[in-house]
């Protein structure tokens, strides 16, 4: 007898329904139950998202359902879908065969396609409210999940449009505006509301928030000002900080940029601000950091893609001054040839020169864009006893995301418990399971997946098994992305998006069967082979 499959009284259907975990059924009833296995997809995502059933009921042509199933468990699929940073392929188990699947790109497909009609306001049954300052990843998250658990949520938001750096400073040929408003509406048509141009600190306080009631707080204010680059000549002209930049960019303030730039950072930042830098205008863009190539906090897809558009790569580049030649503003930047680099105990850089002849490299340039990371702006809750680290964020708890006074939490960058946008999300998750407790008093514990992971090996693939190519995004051609601000990633068709689905193996129950029991049915035959 196998483990997990129910009575010969119980429908597979019902025994699904009784555990809430109803998968998109290609053969429903002739299925086994899946044996208390994740597929790899899941257990790497940050939200635990079902992607096998997402996907599956893609391959049935089933884009509303599709993205039912994503909203259960990720509130931003219109943003996920475009800037999530997908982990879930590294793990996908069809790399084995020939390459991963398409995950987030089905999403994105899943979101553009997927029923658009906003959801009924989910009823209010607690009394208590929540204050959430922040509508950034983390915020938004949280806001929803405290939202369909019956809490009254209400963000905070300093800006005068809700989605933080999502709507304020993420290129609009990434992540549209637009995008970013779809998932924002869902948010607020469940009940939560979203206040802009109120600063904590200025306009409100956390006392203040106290006193209107409210019985828990979460601080989710991500990381607002660009780190800064002190070396000679930092106070010339010509020089920016990347997220102004890009947040001027972005509302239209800035509107051309010429000559030869130089952005100075090697993270998803500077790849955003040097392809931004080539639509407005520069002649030649340039990117230095610190790191060798392979080192390189962006993601191997952000520099491909810079580079395909005609950024140029300087790794292994340490800058040591800015000069002039005559006046206030830049021309030039002198380096130093990087041997190392290593991350001390607090996680920040340190880099080993190159000595002796060589070691120096000097550049033109007519502007220069700095981008070596975000740092926190806590003006408005510095004096609030919370507790600050080295790097003027919140210390908190990093499985509750609690800080040292009661009733506050923090999720996030601020918390640096971010660093990705699903990162953020997860935290944000942590946040309202944490505050759901807190304010139900009970012990405060979130809890994690315990659960073995279904893996293949090499060895397992059957002879018959057909290699199958992953459908890639339909793009703009460089030359043609580099003149527009449009988006850039055109999004799969309907039929695209099918035949990629059906490369997944659906491995809770499908390569359940075909690797772990030797079967495979002519449903799953027709999707796969």
């Amino acid at each position: 007898m196998v483990t997990g499959i129910p009575s010969v009284n119980i429908s597979y259907k019902t025994y699904w329904q009784e555990r809430r975990e109803i998968p998109a059924y290609i053969h429903v009833e002739r299925c086994w139950p899946e044996v208390g296995k994740l597929s790899p997809c899941e257990a790497a995502c940050p939200l635990n998202m079902d992607i096998p059933n997402y996907i599956i009921a893609i391959t049935q042509g089933n884009a509303k359902e599709a993205l039912s199933i994503i909203r259960e468990s990720n509130p931003l699929p219109s943003v996920c879908g475009r800037v999530c940073h997908h982990p879930c392929e590294a793990e996908c188990n069809r790399k084995v065969i020939d390459s991963p699947v398409a995950i987030e790109w089905l999403k994105r497909y899943a979101a553009d396609h997927g029923d658009s009609e906003r959801p009924s306001p989910v009823p209010r049954t607690r009394e208590e409210k929540v204050a959430i300052i922040g509508s950034g990843p983390a915020g938004l998250t949280a806001a929803h999940d405290l939202a369909k658990k019956g809490y009254g949520a209400t963000i905070y938001e300093a800006s005068p449009i809700a989605g933080g750096i999502l709507s304020s400073a993420i290129p609009e040929f990434i992540l549209p505006l637009k995008a970013v408003q779809a998932d924002i509406d869902y948010i607020k048509a469940l009940g939560v509301r979203i206040h802009c141009n109120i600063r904590i600190g200025k306009d409100l306080s956390l006392a203040g928030l106290w006193q209107q009631g409210y019985q828990a707080i979460l601080v989710a204010i991500g990381n607002q000002k660009s780190a800064e680059l002190r070396i000679p000549g930092a106070d010339l002209g010509g020089i920016y900080p990347a997220l102004p930049f890009l947040k001027q960019s972005k509302t239209g303030q800035l509107s051309s940029l010429r000559g030869k730039v130089w952005v100075i950072g090697g993270g998803a930042v500077a790849t955003d601000v040097a392809r931004t830098a080539l639509r407005l205008g520069a002649d030649e863009v340039h990117v230095a950091c610190l790191e060798c190539r392979a080192d390189m906090p962006a993601f191997t897809w952000e520099i491909d893609t810079a580079e395909s558009e005609g950024v140029h790569m300087h790794p292994s580049l340490a800058p040591q001054q800015f000069v002039t030649k005559d006046g206030p503003r830049v021309s030039g930047i002198d380096f130093k040839r990087v041997s190392s680099t290593q991350l001390d105990s607090q996680g920040a850089i340190q880099w080993t020169l190159v000595e002796g002849p060589g070691s120096d490299y000097s550049v033109d340039a007519d502007a220069v864009i700095i981008a070596i990371g975000q740092a926190p702006d806590n003006t408005g809750i510095v004096a609030e006893s919370l507790d600050i680290n080295n790097r003027g964020g919140l210390v908190v708890n990093e499985q509750t995301q609690q800080t040292n006074v009661p009733g506050i939490f923090a999720a996030g960058d601020i918390s640096a418990t971010g660093g990705t946008v699903t990162d953020s999300m997860a935290a944000g998750r942590r946040a309202a399971i944490a505050i759901d407790q807190y304010l139900s008093g009970i012990p405060v514990s979130v809890p994690r997946e315990s659960r073995e992971i279904l893996t293949i090996k090499a060895e397992q693939i059957p002879e018959y098994f057909i290699r199958k190519d992953r459908w890639e995004m339909p793009r703009l051609i460089s030359k043609e992305a580099t003149r527009t601000f449009n988006e850039v990633d055109l999004g799969y068709t309907d039929w695209q998006a099918v035949e990629e689905a059906k490369r997944c193996l659906n491995c809770r129950m499908c390569a359940n069967c075909i690797f772990e029991r030797g079967q495979l049915c002519c449903e799953t035959a027709y999707r796969l082979l």
